[in-house]
């Protein structure tokens, strides 16, 4: 980046970096292999813990880092909002690769079995009623009591949402039979 050990510039870094942790990213073997690299159950062990946090973490960083993408595109800064957007694709593929170990224990959010469209749709539909039924509207309740009234109801209309999306992949299993 610099010939003379000095600290870069933040936009040449970001150049530098970006197109290098997309690559890695991409790098990210398939479930067959990540299978064959882990010989033993992760089940009970901190290294279970260990993978739920980082896909959560990752999953996290990736929606961060499209939010930073959005306010540097508004403030006029195009390289620095591409720069984020290829992390943030990276950050999606590391989460991905979690996924592939965890598949032999279970979805991390509802812990049900993943990896067959029937197996993830009710994983899907689980976490769904979780949160449109359970988790908003308790986060909405404690809003309100606390006096937060514009995040109660921005957490009433998520819990709308989740139960419109609950509803979708519902449908969606019932329409599994007639493909």
């Amino acid at each position: 980046l610099t010939s003379r050990g000095s600290c870069p510039e933040p936009r040449a870094m970001l150049r530098f970096l970006a197109p290098r942790v997309v690559a890695a990213a991409r790098r990210v073997q398939g479930p067959k292999v990540a299978r064959a690299m882990c010989s033993k159950s992760l089940e009970g062990t901190k290294t279970l813990q260990n993978l739920k946090d980082a896909f959560a973490g990752e999953c996290m960083a990736k929606a961060r880092y499209e939010y930073f993408a959005q306010r540097a595109d508004v403030e006029g800064y195009t390289e620095i909002a591409a720069a984020f957007r290829q992390v943030a694709q990276s950050e999606e593929g590391q989460a991905l690769g979690h996924l592939e170990f965890l598949q032999e224990i279970g979805d991390p959010v509802s812990n049900q079995p993943f990896g067959s469209t029937i197996d993830n749709l009710n994983a899907a539909i689980i976490g769904e009623n979780h949160d449109g039924n359970t988790m908003y509207p308790e986060f909405a309740k404690v809003a309100r009591q606390e006096g937060f009234e514009d995040v109660a109801n921005w957490f009433e209309t998520l819990a709308e949402a989740e139960r419109i999306q609950l509803r979708r992949f519902q449908r969606a299993v019932e329409n599994i039979g007639d493909a």
